[in-house]
């Protein structure tokens, strides 16, 4: 009788833990829907850029800000900005080509997502200009 218990809490939970890696497998792959979009601009930390829009932040400082956790932040020419986000669930947006690019003006290209006052790009490239 305990086998028998103990067998189906166990085929239950091996369903659930199949079940829900399956889920994960496939909310990795979804495609991300929005707007193909085009921005030039300097990219920084959103901390800084936020907590001190007039100064201009060092490389140095937005580069541990971003190693650190906080999402790069695209500001164009006319003010817009964008918080930038990796198109892979789970993959770093930014390598160690993509911190040399904090100091200059780069081109993004990727998918806008607009909503509840965010706006952010799904980066698929970016390039120093």
């Amino acid at each position: 009788m305990k086998r028998a218990y103990f067998f189906g809490i166990f085929m239950v939970l091996a369903l659930a833990l199949t079940t829900t890696t399956a889920f994960a497998e496939s909310d990795k792959n979804a495609a991300i829907k929005g707007q193909e979009i085009t921005a030039t601009g300097q990219i920084t930390c959103t901390f800084c850029k936020l907590s001190h829009p007039d100064k201009v932040c060092a490389k140095g400082c937005c580069e541990r800000c971003i190693k650190a956790g906080d999402p790069p932040l695209l500001t164009t020419a006319d003010g817009d900005q964008y918080i930038l986000l990796t198109g892979e669930h789970e993959v770093p947006l930014m390598s160690p080509e993509r911190y040399a690019m904090l100091d200059g003006t780069v081109q993004v290209k990727g998918v806008l997502i607009q909503g509840q006052g965010v706006q952010a790009i799904y980066v698929e490239s970016m390039e120093k200009r």
